[in-house]
């Protein structure tokens, strides 16, 4: 039986910090031995993950519908079609991921972390759903919610290490 990983959205505007957030989480939650998956919702953008002229692009270029790419240390595939959060998932959790960290994806339904970089991005709190804490850049008012400072990254640390934990 596969036990189901732990998943986390951060969610935000644009520019809120959050890849620089989990660019600073990732390594302390690994090092603390959590195997960490990551999913980016790139919103309305075609993202290119091949250089153009290489072999992968070429092939996909040429229609290929799926591309993979493999080699001692590292594998891609890149499929020409858009694919559901909870596919994504299920694909990390098959590939052994024990915490999956998503970042977008407002509308889904998994717990978020909500980042809060200006006072008037309040408002994202009454927009998403499953809201578990938030992560700003200055103090907020009265909330129930646990609020963490956005470099207050062991306290953030040990809020999700508790959420894998349970």
């Amino acid at each position: 039986m596969t036990v189901k990983p732990c998943v986390m959205q951060l969610v935000g505007y644009s520019n809120s910090g959050k890849t620089t957030l989990l660019t600073k989480l990732i390594p302390l939650l690994e090092r603390s031995g959590i195997r960490v998956g990551v999913i980016k919702h790139d919103g309305g953008h075609d993202f290119e993950w091949d250089q153009p002229g290489k072999d992968t692009w070429r092939y996909r270029e040429a229609g290929a519908s799926l591309v993979a790419i493999t080699s001692k240390t590292k594998t891609a595939i890149v499929e020409q079609r858009p694919t559901q959060l909870a596919v994504l998932v299920e694909r990390l959790t098959q590939a052994g991921a024990d915490l999956i960290l998503v970042e977008g994806f407002k509308r889904e339904s998994y717990p978020k972390l909500v980042l809060l970089h200006k006072p008037e991005d309040r408002e994202l709190l009454q927009l998403v759903t499953n809201v578990c804490g938030i992560v700003s850049w200055g103090a907020i008012e009265q909330t129930e919610l646990p609020h963490f400072h956005i470099n207050d990254i062991e306290a953030i640390v040990s809020f999700i290490q508790a959420k894998v934990s349970e």
